[in-house]
């Protein structure tokens, strides 16, 4: 009998059922997505996507998306209008609400890979196992707590990937298979335009040519589904481009297509870096850690032979099993070989590895792996929970009162206590769960919940104290910008390019592009330091030149100068 065989049969019965699953993927969600959701500011693009959904709910547009004055139509508006939803929903403007819809997309994928994959292809502890990776890896921690258009788009593309997959495993019928998935896609179009479908339709065809099922796409489900996809961003597009006199009504289009043509082409307002080309095959496996070093087990004969003879496996497993699997490598290599493909690229791809190796760690509670993955993954995860807790044991010193803080201490103490509490009872029990649900999917149970507790103190700890030490954030410098002014002033800030720092300036905040747009009641102006110098040169201003109140410099060290001009002349 091997070593996981003798621990099976003597572990106490435990066993996985959908709401257990959807109980623990709800709480390492919450554990590692929403602490310290709030505290940080905005920053890089997170006030590019916020801006146009404080214009929406200042002006009632929701139609033409706006950063500053200017249409912003380089993406779709889905994200502007998910973040003002949340806004108006949470009953304020805030870094918290903007970054929720991220947050909730991330869970929605979550749930679905548990929920569908796993109760039609998966099993319960497949589903589980492949949520879990989804949701502690590089790529889905660093993007999926901010206000950027990847959350979306992974979990759109996805969860459309999920459905697909999974009904065709079923041999679902043509007309539901095809249009269960369309209506994320759709979405996905509104997110970031269409280069979604190639990973969306990187997996399906090889899936389809595997099994030798390629008829499928001649279907006249298919073809409706491709008018659906279509036809949603339309709906939008051509509305917003009429509304816009500067641009006609393919114009939104055009952004599209040049944004597509840019993947696969060397020309562009970067240079080409070949050093920076070479490292997107390893930074493109490093997004994928710490699952990265169990993905040659999707290689292995043994784990091959197992999805094939599992028990409930039809010749279908094997087709989607080695199907999404080329179609995974294929799709992944032809984006990080393009002279301008980036391993951002290939994030809304990162569902598929996380489903296979949840089919390859499970089908037949894992009997083609070996033990000594087992044994090492068991001892890496004792160590890291012995650090964590260290950091736990500290949390309360730090905690100064903040009530958020405390709540996400005390979550982290019970953590680790239930953890500590699973080792011992389990100290006799090698393996941990029962035959119900084997070893890995224990293993996997706990490094979730590690990372969890590590994200509840690096976000509530760590991370406030290092965006702190920058003196020059947006918040700060707008509160600077603000003192500066009387109460109820309005501020004319000089269009030129967008700066982060806007956001914590609006709402109320007024745009012009050059000096014969400010109108007479223009009293206090924002230029850059670039600036000054021309517009203190034009000549009717010399008559009564304004005056510098505030000299202020941003995060990315730009210099920016608060002028006042004059009263008499503001009131001429």
């Amino acid at each position: 009998m091997s070593f996981s065989e003798k621990s099976r049969s003597i572990a106490p019965a435990f066993r996985l059922t959908p709401v257990r699953v959807f109980a623990f993927i709800a709480v390492l969600w919450a554990g590692i997505y929403l602490p310290g959701l709030g505290t940080l500011q905005l920053q890089h693009e997170e006030p590019r996507r916020a801006l146009p959904a404080v214009h929406m709910l200042a002006s009632g547009d929701w139609l033409v998306p706006r950063v500053g004055s200017d249409p912003y139509l380089r993406k779709p508006p889905l994200l502007n209008w998910a973040i003002a939803l949340s806004c108006k929903l949470s009953g304020g403007v805030s870094e918290w609400a903007v970054r929720f819809p991220s947050v909730l997309a991330t869970f929605a994928l979550a749930v679905t890979i548990a929920g569908v994959a796993g109760r039609g292809w998966l099993g319960q502890e497949g589903g589980m196992i492949a949520a879990i990776f989804f949701l502690v890896n590089f790529t889905m921690i660093e993007t999926g707590r901010l206000a950027e258009l990847e959350a979306l788009y992974i979990a759109l593309t996805g969860i459309a990937l999920v459905f697909w997959m999974t009904l065709w495993r079923q041999q679902a019928g043509a007309w539901q298979l095809w249009l269960l998935p369309a209506p994320f896609l759709a979405l996905g179009m509104l997110t970031k335009g269409p280069t979604h479908l190639i990973f969306y339709y990187g997996i399906v065809l090889p899936v389809l040519l595997q099994g030798k099922n390629a008829r499928l796409l001649l279907h006249p489900a298919h073809l409706f589904s491709l008018v659906l996809i279509v036809g949603a961003p339309l709906a939008w597009a051509i509305p917003c481009s009429r509304a816009v006199s500067a641009y006609s009504p393919g114009g939104v289009w055009r952004f599209w297509w040049n944004q597509l043509a840019s993947r696969v082409s060397a020309e562009s307002d970067e240079h080409f870096k070949l050093s920076t080309w070479l490292l997107n095959g390893p930074q493109t496996l490093k997004n994928f850690l710490p699952w990265t070093l169990l993905l040659f087990f999707l290689w292995r004969k043994q784990t091959v032979a197992m999805v094939a003879n599992a028990a409930g496996s039809t010749s279908r497993d094997l087709a989607l099993f080695l199907g999404a699997r080329w179609g995974m490598v294929a799709t992944s290599i032809l984006m990080v070989l393009l002279p301008k493909g980036s391993p951002r690229y290939l994030y809304p791809l990162i569902v598929v590895p996380c489903l296979l190796l949840g089919r390859a760690l499970s089908a037949d509670d894992g009997s083609s792996i070996p033990d000594s993955l087992e044994w090492i993954w068991r001892r890496i995860n004792l160590v890291l929970l012995a650090i964590v807790s260290l950091g736990v044991a500290g949390m309360p010193f730090f905690a100064q009162g903040n009530r958020w803080t405390l709540l996400w201490t005390c979550a982290a103490l019970f953590l680790a206590a239930a953890m500590w509490f699973s080792r011992t009872a389990r100290a006799g029990t090698p393996s941990g769960p029962s035959s119900k649900s084997g070893p890995l999917a224990a293993e996997a149970m706990m490094s979730g919940v590690i990372t969890a507790i590590a994200m509840m103190l690096f976000a509530t700890l760590v991370m406030p104290r290092v965006d702190s030490a920058n003196k020059h954030r947006p918040r700060e410098m707008a509160s600077a910008i603000r003192a500066a002014l009387p109460p109820g002033a309005q501020l004319w800030v000089l269009e030129d390019s967008y700066r982060p720092f806007w956001y914590y300036l609006e709402p109320g905040l007024q745009f012009f592009h050059g000096l014969a747009d400010l109108p007479a009641r223009a009293h206090y102006i924002l230029l850059p330091d670039a600036q000054t110098k021309v517009f203190l040169q034009n000549p009717s201003w010399q008559s009564s030149p304004p005056v510098l109140i505030l000299q202020t410099v941003d995060n990315e060290h730009r210099a920016f100068d608060l002028f006042a001009r004059d009263a008499k002349e503001t009131q001429g």
